[in-house]
């Protein structure tokens, strides 16, 4: 499944590509994706704020876009409507993100939603985590559609 989201996004999301954006593996809890730093860097020699960003934002989108297969959406769309990136420590290696699955509570009020209405949101909450350090600490709201 990842490497069929991995394909998608490389393919409709060219950037990804460029960053060399890896979805590494997927468990019940959460997805884990990879950047290396000299693709992302920045004048400082540290990560790119612009690419930490782009990798929450993206690997939640991936996460958003497993719970629509999930729940047996045919076609959906799937957009970012509000979020909050904390900048806490630079990233000083390769980037791993964490993006965690919503709680299965979550996941039924949305199912609920897109039954009812033919959309709804969820909330994800991905982490840049280096030497045990919270470095980037984001969580998005996303709207998904029935088509």
């Amino acid at each position: 499944m990842i490497k069929d989201i991995e394909n998608k996004i490389h393919t409709q999301i060219p950037m990804t590509k460029l960053m060399q954006l890896e979805l590494k593996s997927m468990d019940n809890i959460s997805l884990i994706t990879t950047a290396p730093l000299h693709i992302n860097v920045n004048d400082k020699g540290t990560a790119f704020g612009g690419s930490l960003s782009s990798i929450t934002i993206i690997s939640s989108w991936c996460i958003a876009y497993y719970l629509s297969e999930k729940l047996n959406l045919e076609k959906s769309s799937i957009v970012i409507v509000k979020n909050e990136t904390k900048f806490l420590r630079p990233v000083r290696s390769d980037i791993v993100c964490t993006t965690y699955i919503p709680k299965d509570e979550e996941i039924n009020i949305l199912e609920s939603k897109l039954e009812e209405k033919n959309s709804g949101t969820i909330k994800i909450h991905a982490q840049i985590i280096e030497d045990k350090e919270i470095c980037v600490d984001f969580r998005g709201t996303y709207y998904i559609k029935k088509m």
